[in-house]
């Protein structure tokens, strides 16, 4: 039980990392929807430059690591667990995965140097990369470790969510 309530407590702080980070910047939050493995967030960028964009989607990684150094400097060791989760959280969603912080950083990276199409297909293939490769990182973990369906559980999220 603490577990998941760990979870949850770096998942809003990630979530309030987007929200805080749009209001600095102006940016409107559009719609925000909970799924299976986290919320969806849609923000109105269209008065924003392709900078500020990828600020937005870098804020809740960059929180998870400020709020995981917080809580070692004000718990010390006990707070070791929830800065696993924490820091888990920021890497994972730093992952260059259409839909992630991470794809829509490089996109917006990308699209500052592009056109916009040409940098959604790039992103497309960067994706298609980045899935393959969390794919084999599962089962090679699987394989070497056993007994753990919840990577392999994500790692289908993961994938379900890119055919949408």
């Amino acid at each position: 039980m603490a577990d998941i309530l760990l979870f949850l407590i770096a998942a809003v702080l990630h979530e309030c990392g987007h929200i805080i980070m749009a209001g600095v910047l102006g940016v409107k939050l559009v719609t925000l929807r909970l799924r299976g493995i986290g919320a969806v967030m849609q923000f109105d960028f269209s008065s924003c430059c392709y900078l500020c964009e990828a600020a937005v989607h870098f804020a809740g990684a960059l929180m998870n690591i400020l709020s995981s150094c917080l809580a070692v400097i004000m718990w010390g060791s006990s707070a070791y667990y929830f800065c696993g989760i924490s820091l888990t959280l920021a890497f994972v969603n730093l992952l260059p995965i259409r839909g992630f912080d991470g794809g829509g950083i490089v996109c917006c990276t990308i699209a500052r140097f592009l056109m916009p199409d040409i940098a959604w297909r790039i992103c497309s293939i960067l994706s298609l990369i980045g899935i393959i490769t969390l794919w084999t990182a599962v089962l090679w973990i699987e394989l070497r470790c056993g007994g753990n369906l919840t990577l392999i559980i994500f790692a289908l999220c993961i994938i379900i969510g890119q055919l949408k």
